[in-house]
Parts: structure tokens; sequence; C-alpha cells
């Protein structure tokens, strides 16, 4: 991920070596107002959010069941059930997932036919903008696409980043110096790189910085130094959530540790290998307990959030499993007044091959509620845009799954959110429209050509055109 110029807009907060902290938009340091009244520019930005198995067509209409999670989102959300016919590589799972978010005929298993969605758009407003793939997934399947969500102009994949330590260090940049320099040939070198970052708080580095700007001194208002408060708790809590637990963090202020002892664990929640790109099914697939999963995605949340509100990432995907995913849950479920214990084995084969509609109902609203927990922290109206809306109002989210019910190209649940005003919310599953229109109804509402299907020849179905504003 390609570190962008600092704007006049926000403010770095800049430490020894590569260590720079960006802050969200701070009235104080704006640009002037122009002729309009309009205070700096709101950047363009647009994130698809996966996740896996599908939804059963009759759980599209409205917020009475998995969907419930979006309900505070209603007024934001417009909702489509598309067909994605177009797929024909590979198995189940496989002849999907290179459509989604993409919808041009497949070249290959792993190869798109073009570029996804947020990658046709980047390339179109802002090309040289910085793309963030990451997220959560541990079952591959039958091919590497199952995990594969943003694709370049020529079809192949960016993979995604699946340790949220990882993602810590790519928006932050690299980790702090350290006078002692890490040994490139040891082999243990991520290893040594996380713990010595464990020792001390990524923000150590910008401690100087950090209380110039909160001084009397300061440019900034009460207003501005309490968000910037918030703001760098918020990186406190992410970095206390990635150490391991009997660790302290020296927060700088002389109250912390000095040193830790932490052997060569990763600085990630110890709940499965992460540095495998994938597992196989049944058995071979990870046991993990619904809560666990639920606290990783959370602080992959929470990074991508953090990199979009401060301008360090514009386009990307998070996602929550992989096409098809395999992880084996365990632990009691409650939502929509019913309860389940997650079986421990696979939930794709629970859920859909053994016929467990409840199951799949509860399953599918653990998924969603946690989109919509990413969701919450971009609507966070305490770290509004130059404009005064918040970063979800201004960006475009795209949610997806790869099936409707039971392994189905047809009825696949899509969602569109925010937009700065382009886009009009409701129910809109007429089941008519391939993915291509609602694509292209997107692009339209950028201004972009509706260009879609074009380069494999994917007719449409449909009209979308509902979902303009």
């Amino acid at each position: 991920m390609a570190r962008r110029p600092t704007h006049s807009r926000r403010l770095f907060l800049r430490g020894a070596g590569s260590v720079a902290i960006a802050l969200p938009f701070l009235s104080e340091l704006a640009r002037p107002r122009s002729a309009r009244g309009q205070m700096g520019p709101v950047p363009e930005r647009f994130v698809t959010c996966f996740f896996g198995l599908g939804l059963d067509p009759s759980w599209q209409n409205d917020f009475d069941g998995p969907l419930e999670p979006y309900q505070p989102f209603a007024d934001k959300m417009a909702c489509f059930s598309v067909n994605m016919e177009q797929g024909s590589e590979g198995g189940a799972h496989c002849n999907t997932s290179t459509i989604t978010f993409v919808g041009e005929h497949q070249q290959s298993v792993n190869v798109a036919g073009g570029p996804s969605l947020d990658q046709r758009i980047r390339r179109a407003l802002d090309p040289a903008a910085p793309t963030l793939v990451s997220g959560l997934w541990w079952r591959r399947g039958a091919c590497d696409a199952q995990a594969l969500r943003v694709f370049n102009p020529d079809g192949s994949a960016r993979p995604p980043v699946k340790r949220p330590s990882e993602v810590f260090d790519r928006v932050f940049g690299s980790v702090m110096p350290d006078p002692d320099p890490v040994d490139p040939s040891d082999p243990d070198l991520e290893a040594e790189r996380r713990r010595r970052r464990i020792q001390r708080s990524v923000l150590d580095a910008v401690m100087e910085d950090y209380r110039h700007y909160g001084s009397d001194r300061s440019p900034l208002g009460r207003d501005s130094k309490l968000k910037m408060e918030q703001h760098l708790a918020s990186i406190r809590e992410i970095e206390l959530q990635l150490a391991p637990a009997d660790d302290i963090i020296d927060m700088g202020d002389g109250g912390g540790a000095t040193s830790c002892a932490i052997g060569d664990r990763p600085s990630d929640p110890a709940i499965a290998d992460y540095d495998r790109f994938t597992y196989g099914t049944g058995d071979a697939a990870p046991a993990i307990a619904w809560q666990d999963v639920e606290r990783v995605f959370h602080l992959h949340a929470d990074l991508y959030a953090l990199a979009l509100r401060c301008d360090l990432v514009r386009y990307g995907n998070l996602m929550f499993e992989s096409a098809g995913g395999h992880m084996n849950l365990s632990g009691t479920y409650s939502a929509m007044g019913g309860s389940t214990d997650f079986p421990g084995t696979s939930q794709h084969d629970s859920y859909f091959h053994d016929n467990q509609p409840h199951h799949a109902r509860l399953y599918q609203h653990l998924a969603q509620s946690n989109l919509a927990y990413f969701l919450e922290r971009l609507d966070d109206p305490a770290f509004p845009d130059a404009n005064g809306m918040t970063v979800l109002d201004n960006a475009t989210v795209l949610i997806g799954t790869e099936y409707g019910w039971n392994h189905s190209k047809q009825n696949v649940f899509h969602a569109v959110l925010g937009g700065g005003g382009r886009f009009r919310p409701g129910f809109h599953t007429d089941r008519t429209m391939n993915c291509v229109d609602l694509y292209n109804a997107i692009l339209q509402g950028y201004e972009l050509p509706a260009t879609v299907g074009s380069a494999t020849g994917v007719a449409s179905e449909g009209d979308a055109s509902v979902l303009l504003a």
C-alpha cells in the first residue's frame, strides 16, 4: 500500500523513521472556505465488503431476518437481488468468486475477466490512491479465488491480508525504529519485529509532536484537541488488543513497562495459523469460537475504518470469511428470538448440504452483524469529514456474497450504502437483473461510463437505475 503525500486538510503526527500517524479532519487545518462555503475537499472512497455462503431470497426483503443488524442504516442502504450466471470455470463457489464485484466472464478459475469495481472506479478517479485488501478467512477449498476480492485490470488478484498486526503495520508504515536494528537474515525476523513493537506503542515515536498539538501553543481548538485524544485512544486500544494479554504497552507517558517477555508468540489473537493462506474443508479447517472470530474481525474493521477516516486508504475490500467458508464455529449464538449451538464442524455442510435453514439464518446474522460493526465505525459522528458528514455518508460501501440459496447463481444479495447522495435507499429485489446492471448503475452514479460486461460480452438482464438518486 503506497503512502500518499500529506494533504493540507489533515495533519500527521511525525516521529523518528517512517512512523507517521494521520489525524482525521480537523477544521483548524482545513484549506480556506471556497466561494461556495465548502471547507476542503472530501476524498472519493469506494470499498467492497464480502461475506460467504449466500442468503435465501426470502431473507432479502426486510430487516426482520439475517439483515436485522443493518436496520440502523435503513435510510442509507439500497438492497438488491441479482443474478451471476456468467461464471463457468471451476466448481461450486469458484465459478462465482471471480464474478462478485467484477461482472465479467472469468478468464480462468482464479483470473477475473477484468477489474473489480473498486479498482475500476479508482483507475478513473484517482489511480494513485492506495488500496487495502484485508479481512478474515480460513478456507480456500477448490480455488484461490474463494479468498480473492480485488482484481486488477488484467484480472490478476490482490491477495488480502489476514493478520491484523500486518494491517496495522501497513496503515502506520513500518514498525517502530529500534536503536538495535533487527538482523535481516534472522529467520524469525517478523516475530522479532512484532515483539519489539509490542514493547512500546507506535505512539511513543510521535509523543513530542502530540504534546505540542495538545498544549496551550497548539493551533487546535478544544473540540479538535478532544477529537485528537479520541483518535489516539482508539489506536492505543487496537495495540492493546494486538498484544498478548499478559504484556503491557509503554504509552510514552512514563507509566508503562520498559520491557516484556513474549517469546515467539505473534502479536495477534491466537485463534489459528494466520500465515497459511488457506485451510482445507471439514476437519482440516480450524475450529474457532464465534466470539474469537468476531474479536479478530473487529480489529480488521477498526483498522480499516481508521485508514479511511485518515485518508490513508480510499479503495479496496474488507472480507468476512471466504466464499463457501468452512470455518468450524463453536459456541451458542442468539439472535432474532432464537439461538443455536454452532456444531464445531463445517457450517457450510451443516447449514447448506444438511438442510438446516435455522442454523443458516443465525450464521448469516453473525456475518451481517460483523459487517454492520464496520459500518458503525464509518458512521461515527465524532469524526466527520470536511463537509460535516460521516465517512459512511461520503464513501460508497458495496456489500455482496457469491450465491443465492444453496449454490444458486440467482438471487445473490448485494447492498449499497453511503455514496454522498448519489444513491437511493430501499429494497429493490425484483430479481430480474444481472450483477452487471447494478455495477453499471454504481458507475453511472459516479458519472462514469457503464462499461461493466463490455469486455467479455455479458448482456444486461434488467434495469438498476432505480438505485440512482
